[in-house]
């Protein structure tokens, strides 16, 4: 069973009323010696070096950034580095205001960086065209910020004592991050079963890459794991299994809408209807992209053929 961390209840946030509009302060809780944790919808990392501090994410707007620094200067710590573990927009949002304010560095994968720097990218690789204007919102398309540094996605990261760990699979090139006190942020390696029980199709990029990851968290070791959307935890084998099941469940769906000749839009239709998903703009381009992806692993492991036909695209499974 999961325990420790996870038998706590997180109270991360306080409402306020700030000219007349809510918003959520910001609290800082410590994990262990050196190793503390914002919690958020989209958790952030602080791991303190010699009295300064490494920022693990950023949280997913300008006002989220306003209030990191207020953290840390309420302790009198000076930030030195941000590390993003990818760079979907609630990961970066606080960015561009934190580096603007403290001209901090910041540091990414190489493909990772591209987005950082170029947010458009985003909007655009989800919907698969030039995103209209419902698209740029800052969900899906956060500030951009200047990536001072090109890190791999595996061992130590700069002159920090924090080691990355690659975590591909959600996208491109995300990183997971391990303190010396032996506390991983694992990013959006995994979801919450309260998130799998809610939204089902949840966002992948690459499914080879993220079952593969999967196998690989079932390796590592460490005191406490932090998912980026979830609550800290001493073990994360259930949520594993959890997470791979509903993978293995929409791949045998898909496979299912397949065995006749069968349209992408046919699929997603389906694929909503199964999970009761009432589609909107950002929606639309998360599900059908991880549809895509959910396609092109299929056919790349032979189950699934592709035709073309009166200007039709057909899915169709493979007979074996």
């Amino acid at each position: 069973m999961r325990r420790g961390f996870e038998d706590k209840e997180v109270k991360a946030f306080k409402k306020l009323i700030v000219g007349g509009v809510k918003i959520m302060a910001l609290s800082l809780q410590k994990i262990s010696s050196n190793t503390y944790l914002i919690p958020c919808p989209t958790n952030i990392g602080v791991y303190v070096q010699d009295g300064q501090v490494v920022l693990i994410d950023s949280g997913n707007d300008k006002e989220a950034g306003r209030q990191i620094l207020k953290l840390l200067d309420q302790r009198n710590w000076k930030l030195k580095l941000i590390i993003n573990t990818h760079s979907n927009a609630d990961h970066i949002g606080g960015n561009a205001f934190i580096q603007n304010k403290t001209d901090c560095r910041i540091a990414a994968t190489r493909i990772e960086a591209a987005f950082i720097q170029n947010p458009i990218l985003e909007p655009s690789f989800l919907y698969g065209g030039y995103p209209n204007s419902r698209l740029t919102n800052k969900f899906l398309m956060a500030k951009p910020s200047r990536v001072t540094d090109i890190i791999p996605s595996f061992g130590k990261i700069l002159d920090t004592n924090l080691e990355a760990i690659s975590l591909p699979g959600h996208f491109f090139d995300m990183i997971g991050i391990k303190t010396p006190d032996n506390v991983i942020f694992i990013a959006d390696s995994l979801f919450s079963e309260d998130i799998i029980n809610k939204y089902h199709l949840f966002f992948l990029c690459d499914i080879k890459a993220h079952l593969q990851t999967l196998q690989k968290l079932n390796t590592i070791e460490a005191d406490v794991f932090i998912p980026s959307h979830s609550i800290p935890a001493s073990s994360i084998k259930e949520l594993i299994v959890i997470n791979e099941n509903k993978v293995r469940e929409i791949i045998t769906a898909v496979l299912s809408y397949c065995k006749g000749p069968t349209t992408f839009d046919e699929i997603i239709s389906r694929m909503c209807k199964r999970y009761k998903i009432d589609l909107n703009f950002n929606q639309y381009a998360l599900i059908s992209n991880t549809i895509k992806s959910y396609l092109s692993y299929l056919y790349d492991e032979g189950k699934l053929e592709i035709s073309f036909s009166e200007g039709n695209v057909f899915w169709k499974k493979k007979k074996v």
